[in-house]
This record gives C-alpha cells, structure tokens and sequence, in this order.
C-alpha cells in the first residue's frame, strides 16, 4: 500500500469519527434548544468564511508565481546580454541552428499526430474532451443552484437528529449512496457495472443488519417518554429523506466540479453556499432566533 492509499484511509476513519461525534453533539444541544432551522442556518451560513480564505490563497499563489516568472526572465535575460558579448556570431549560429531543428520537430510531431489520429482516434478526443476550470462567476451561479439543496439536506439530518437517536440517523444516512448510483445513472453522471451494484448491497446489507440488531436501543432511551417507548417514525422518515437529497446534492456536485473537483474550487463552492443561504435566510433565522422569545 501507497502513503496515498493510507492518507484515504485515515482520512476516511477521521470523517466517520467527525460525523459520529457532530451528531452526539447536535443531539445534545437538541434536548435542551428543540430548533433544527436555526443550527442549520448558524452551521450553513458559517462556511462563508471559506470565501476569503480561498480568495486569499489564490492571491498568493499568483503573487508567487509572478515573482518566479520575473526572477525567470531576469535570468534568461542576463544570460542572453553575457552569451551577446562574448561571441555574437556564435549566439547567431545557435539561433539559426535552433530554428532548423525546431521545423524539424514540428515535421515530425505533425507526422506523428496524423498517424496517431488514424490509428487511435480516441486518444486524442479524450485529450479534447478535458474538463475546463470554472471562473469564480461561474462557480457563484452553481452555487447558487444547489445551496436550497444543501440547506435541505442538513436541515432534514438535523430535523432526524432531534427526533430520533443518533445510531437510526447514522444509519439511515448510510443509504445515500444507494440514491447516489441510482440518480447518478437517471442523470446520465454515471453508469452501472458489477463493483459498483456489489458495494451497494454491502453497504444496505450492513444498514439491514445494524437496524436488525436494534442498535439505537441503547441512545434511544430519551425518546421513550415522549414517543411512548417506540422510535419516532417521523424522524426516521427525515433520516431517510435526507438521505435521498444528499444522493442528488453529490451527483450535481459531481456535475459541477468534475470527478475529482478539477473542474472548479470546490472550496469556494462551499463558500457561496454559506453565503447565500445567510443573506437569502436571515430574516427567517433571525425570526426563529429572536422572534419567538418575545
């Protein structure tokens, strides 16, 4: 195994130890303060302060690499002006000589690509067919299509969290990726093949046999009183809805940024959702916030 290989596969322990423990952690701020819209709105609006941070690295980045290029061209220049007056005719030669072998390279690039396009045309279609770099514009305008539903997404996971344990929520939100292929496939983002129906039926085999062994009867005895010993079927149906709305989010997401995020910052994708949902919401949080307490 890679250091690659390992570095996902902490990663991939340390989001599910992140997601277990934010979920402890929500419930627990839900027994006392029961407003699911209003810590949606405070956690979604928060990833604004992605913005500045990205805009931030993009500026460095581009000031760096503005100062290696004239450091470059200073070189390239003082070596021109010392190679100029120690032999101009040489320097003349050179140039001359370089000229006739950069023809004689293209000849034989241009030769090579027509072979090549003759015999794999595919190749060089693939090369074509890259995804582009979205502009900020353009990331904004995605942003703003799937921010309703990355609001809806968490709202309804916290709406679950409130009403039913932490281990149902857990698992329930474990089928995304059922809805995920499924909606990826109806959209034409992705296809179907053997690994990928395998690893469907593992991951709803594990769901089948975590809701079998009644797992949340450990975490759910707070609910007892309040839904007469049974597990709140209202916020199972959240659980699952929600689900269902991250599959979509994902395969739009994908659509937007590409396979791997090449074809926009995903960074400051998440920053225009924070910042649409805090402008477009605040009167509506600041009325669940403060209105009722008056």
């Amino acid at each position: 195994m890679g250091w690659r290989y390992k570095a996902g596969l902490f990663l991939i322990a340390a989001v599910v130890i992140i997601w277990v423990t934010s979920a402890e952690v929500t419930q627990d701020i839900f027994t006392d303060y029961k407003q699911p819209f209003a810590v949606t709105y405070l956690g979604a609006s928060l990833m604004v302060v992605y913005l500045p941070i990205a805009f931030l690295k993009d500026w460095l980045c581009k000031f760096l690499k503005q100062r290696n290029l004239k450091g470059d061209k200073h070189a390239e220049s003082m070596s021109e002006t010392s190679a100029g007056f120690s032999s101009p005719l040489k320097y003349i030669g050179a140039q001359n000589v370089l000229e006739i072998e950069s023809a004689l390279a293209r000849k034989d690039s241009e030769a090579d690509l027509s072979s090549n396009e003759e015999t794999s045309p595919l190749v060089s279609k693939r090369k074509d067919d890259r995804k582009r770099e979205l502009t900020a514009r353009e990331i904004a305008i995605c942003g703003c299509y799937i921010a309703p539903l990355w609001f809806v997404t968490e709202y309804l996971s916290n709406a679950a969290l409130a009403r039913t344990s932490v281990a149902s929520t857990t698992v329930l939100s474990s089928t995304s990726g059922l809805f995920t292929l499924f909606i990826g496939v109806l959209l034409g983002q992705d296809s179907l093949n053997v690994s990928k129906v395998v690893a469907v039926f593992i991951s709803m085999a594990g769901v089948a046999m975590t809701t079998l062994g009644k797992t949340w009867a450990a975490d759910d005895s707070k609910f007892n009183t309040s839904s007469n010993g049974k597990r709140s079927l209202v916020g199972d149906l959240f659980g699952l809805l929600s689900a269902m709305s991250y599959g979509l989010f994902t395969v739009l997401l994908k659509k937007f940024a590409g396979e791997e995020g090449e074809g926009a910052d995903v960074q400051k994708l998440f920053g225009y959702i924070g910042l649409f949902t805090l402008v477009a919401l605040w009167w509506l949080g600041h009325y669940v916030l403060y209105g009722q307490h008056h």
